[in-house]
């Protein structure tokens, strides 16, 4: 009897072990696999809608042709969303200036780069000229896409990695003005966000800037939510 009973009790234990054996084998099979789940859920969807948005701006100016003293100029403006969040566009304003240059034999004190800088973080001092800053407005462009202003308007959004371009030409007159500077503002935001209306303005200087029309001091996190881009580059007008 004690024979039988003993052996009994082995085959309970060792049938016991399996069973266990088994059902951490099936949860860590379950939690392996809950684990890959989290981790595809985090990486598509969560880690995306934690990350700020980002959007580069890129221009390729190329002369499109000229007549009698004016040069027609190209500008191709792209806008790129370079981050893991989706992104809509909220607003743009080009502004085109024409500078000219002023050029002395001898360099004077107002083109001569000071000898004492003192707490200067920023010096723009050329030898033999002077720039005619801050230069003629030629031409101003801005557009408020749909979600920053109550009209109806054209969306404009872009998932990540998505690109559009948008072209557009200006003309300068070479006798009057030495190169032209291309400045681009873009305003956006998450495109899960709500949308943050915005106006253009007209600064003193003639160019054309977007602005919220939130208060910032008074609604800080609709000026929070707002990022923006902004860009230059410059196209000489000599031949």
């Amino acid at each position: 009897m004690r024979a039988e009973r003993s052996a009994s009790i082995g085959t309970t234990r060792s049938f016991d072990a399996e069973r266990i054996n088994t059902v951490v084998q099936t949860l860590a099979i379950l939690g392996a696999g809950a684990w890959g789940v989290y981790t595809f859920i985090y990486e598509a969807r969560i880690k995306p809608s934690l990350e700020p948005p980002a959007v580069s701006v890129a221009t390729n100016l190329v002369k499109a042709g000229e007549r009698d003293n004016y040069i027609a100029i190209r500008s191709t403006v792209t806008r790129k969303n370079v981050g893991q969040a989706g992104v809509r566009v909220l607003g743009l304003a080009y502004n085109v200036i024409g500078i000219r240059a002023q050029f002395r034999d001898e360099p004077s004190e107002t083109t001569a780069v000071p000898s004492d800088l003192g707490d200067t973080n920023s010096v723009a001092a050329a030898r033999n000229y002077t720039l005619t800053e801050p230069g003629t407005v030629l031409l101003r462009q801005g557009v408020l896409f749909a979600g920053a202003t109550e009209s109806e308007a054209e969306a404009s959004e872009l998932n990540p990695g998505e690109a559009v371009s948008r072209d557009l030409i200006v003309y300068a007159d070479r006798t009057r003005y030495d190169f032209v500077r291309f400045e681009v503002s873009l305003a956006y935001e998450k495109v899960d966000n709500l949308p943050v209306k915005l106006r253009l303005e007209t600064g003193r200087d003639g160019t054309l800037a977007l602005r919220a029309r939130a208060d910032c001091r008074s609604e800080p996190r609709s000026c929070t939510r707002l990022k923006t881009t902004d860009f230059g580059t410059e196209f000489s007008l000599w031949n």
